[in-house]
């Protein structure tokens, strides 16, 4: 295992971020003021909760409101999942409503591609005390929907795209650079606060990580750049996609320099997000994932559940036995050569699955656990 370079914490990202949004755009400072104080409105209930309950209840739920999606990307962890039997407009709105009271700070929306919900947005501007990170493809993206979503003020929109126009369509197919290029530009218009996703991969992760591609995201307004290392997941995996050790190594690297440069804030997943101990946060520690069918996940790269939301809500969650039992064992939050730690430990979630899969709650595996 690499050594993960940590010359910013996420403390001083933060602070950073807010002295150079303070010198350089008012607007977007005065934007995050007002994220952290629902940060700090939602850890006073989520500690309330934690006294009620006697559980532990996680700050961010990823939420995929769909699996269906208009492109077909290579490498994309979420092909080949279930489309039928969405959770109803009722069903998410309940979900979210409970969020809320339970102080959730944060709602990741991933998919599929979250915009083929037409209710998506309206549901969002009516639960103003959470956050939101929409992650569209920017297909779909109409000026109305831009407008929509600067009022509703308590979201940011990342567009994914891959470095060049070359890495996107090769990856995303033709024409996904010019309209995830074109989202970004009606964003901008409408004053939103916004920013970009990359699936960073063997193939892109000079382009990605050159000052070229960070400057034009910067000039475009992009207030947060969002890069995923590639995690070979989903029906058909790409190996060839995973930048090996010393690859990752010298990307991180760059994007260290790159955040100390340049007017935006880079994150990078995974060394942002696993520490110094290289621990997983997932898996309720400080997130979770719930799909389009109401399955309690680990995360969004693997694809297993004991629980679903329709039987006892987001009680359900924070007192999962199963996520409980993966956060007692370290060794399956620790990352060795994958990006995830959990994908990486998929074949041992599937028996610790099996083991304690007997007593009443329904046990459920998805083709891609394999």
């Amino acid at each position: 295992m690499r050594e993960v370079l940590h010359e910013e914490n996420v403390g001083s990202l933060v602070k950073a971020s807010l002295r150079m949004w303070g010198r350089s755009s008012p607007r977007r400072f005065f934007f995050f003021i007002k994220v952290f104080i629902r940060f700090w409105r939602a850890e006073l209930r989520r500690k309330r909760g934690i006294r009620r309950l006697g559980a532990h209840i996680c700050r961010v739920i990823a939420l995929s409101p769909t699996m269906r999606c208009n492109y077909d990307c290579i490498g994309c962890y979420s092909r080949n999942r279930p489309v039928h039997d969405e959770l109803t407009t009722e069903e998410l709105d309940s979900l979210l409503g409970e969020a809320e009271y339970f102080g959730i700070f944060a709602i990741v929306v991933t998919g599929g591609e979250p915009l083929l919900r037409e209710d998506l947005l309206s549901l969002i501007r009516s639960h103003q005390r959470l956050f939101f990170v929409l992650i569209t493809n920017g297909s779909l993206m109409t000026a109305e929907k831009a407008r929509m979503l600067a009022k509703s003020g308590n979201t940011v929109t990342l567009v994914s795209i891959e470095g060049s126009l070359q890495h996107t369509e090769k990856r995303r197919g033709s024409g996904s650079h010019h309209s995830a290029l074109e989202t970004l530009r009606m964003l901008r218009v409408t004053g939103a606060c916004y920013g970009f996703a990359t699936t960073v991969t063997s193939a892109n992760m000079h382009v990605v990580s050159d000052e070229t591609f960070i400057d034009k995201m910067a000039d475009l307004g992009c207030a947060v750049g969002y890069l995923v290392e590639y995690v070979p997941c989903g029906a058909a995996p790409h190996e060839e996609l995973i930048m090996n050790s010393e690859a990752s190594e010298t990307f991180r690297k760059k994007v260290c320099t790159l955040r100390r440069r340049k007017p935006i804030v880079l994150i990078h997943f995974p060394d942002d997000e696993y520490g110094r101990e290289n621990i997983c946060s997932a898996a309720g520690r400080a997130s979770v994932h719930i799909n389009s069918q109401g399955d309690i996940e680990p995360c969004p790269f693997v694809s297993v559940s004991r629980e679903n939301i329709r039987d006892g809500g987001l009680k359900a969650v924070f007192t999962s036995r199963f996520l409980r039992e993966i956060r007692k064992r370290p060794d399956l939050l620790r990352r060795k050569k994958y990006a995830c730690a959990l994908f990486e430990h998929r074949s041992e979630l599937a028996s610790l699955l099996s083991e304690i899969g007997d007593d009443g709650a329904p046990s459920v595996t998805k083709p891609q656990l394999r």
